[in-house]
């Protein structure tokens, strides 16, 4: 279940914001529907999103309007979260992670995908999936040892752990996607093979460029998938 609250407060033109929000909206292909409940110094929306929180629209709404603050709070299968944008930019990014583990996820400064990857423990072996803006790869790996399979050699329980990470953090060169192409263009990214979600992107450059629900006991791991896979000597 995902649900989101967004309050715009400030001294400001929050009719003029409520009218340019629906603009950017509506010409948003992926926009969703949602709800208003509006009430005297305080516009109010609520969605119940499948695909995510319009943050580029929010964020661009914001810039026009620098004297109101723009607050986001949601909760999206166990894991909470707040932020607030102003002057089009996010200022404060809260989350708290209680939802699944064994996610992790880098972005370059150039909004180039350094790193996402998802994995799960059966016994001794780890399985799980990995992808960086130039490739991607499943993998075992058990006592040490890294074992890279193709992706054209996945089998069905490899492909459900890699679609976990896919469906809510990544989007692909091969794929249509006009929204998250027209935003990419908007703020100057470069479209490569794999690519963060705009709205995720926009939120991860602001806390520091990662991401991480590893468990320590998952370290290893990624550093060997570092060393022999996305940065192999």
């Amino acid at each position: 279940m995902f649900t989101a609250l967004v309050r715009v407060t400030g001294a400001g033109r929050l009719a003029d914001f409520r009218e340019r929000l629906r603009w950017l909206l509506v010409r948003d292909p992926d926009a969703e529907d949602y709800s208003e409940h509006h009430a005297e110094g305080q516009l109010e929306y609520r969605f119940t999103p499948k695909k995510g929180i319009p943050f580029p629209a929010l964020a661009e709404a914001s810039g026009d309007f620098p004297e109101l603050r723009v607050e986001a709070e949601w909760e999206h299968d166990g894991v909470r979260g707040r932020a607030v944008i102003e002057n089009g930019r996010v200022v404060d990014d809260e989350r708290s992670f209680t939802g699944p583990q064994g996610v992790h996820v880098e972005v370059a400064d150039d909004a180039r995908l350094a790193l996402a990857m998802v994995c799960e423990r059966h016994g001794e072996t780890w399985i799980g999936y990995a992808a960086s803006a130039e490739r991607h790869t499943y993998f075992r790996y058990r006592e040490g040892e890294l074992t890279l399979i193709s992706p054209t050699d996945a089998d069905a329980e490899l492909e459900d752990i890699a679609f976990r990470l896919v469906d809510e953090w990544l989007w692909y060169d091969e794929e249509e996607a006009p929204a998250e192409r027209a935003r990419y263009a908007q703020y100057g990214h470069t479209v490569r093979g794999a690519n963060l979600k705009s709205e995720k992107l926009s939120l991860l450059r602001r806390a520091s460029g990662a991401y991480s629900t590893l468990g320590s006991e998952a370290e290893p791991l990624r550093a060997a998938l570092l060393s022999q896979w996305l940065n192999p000597t």
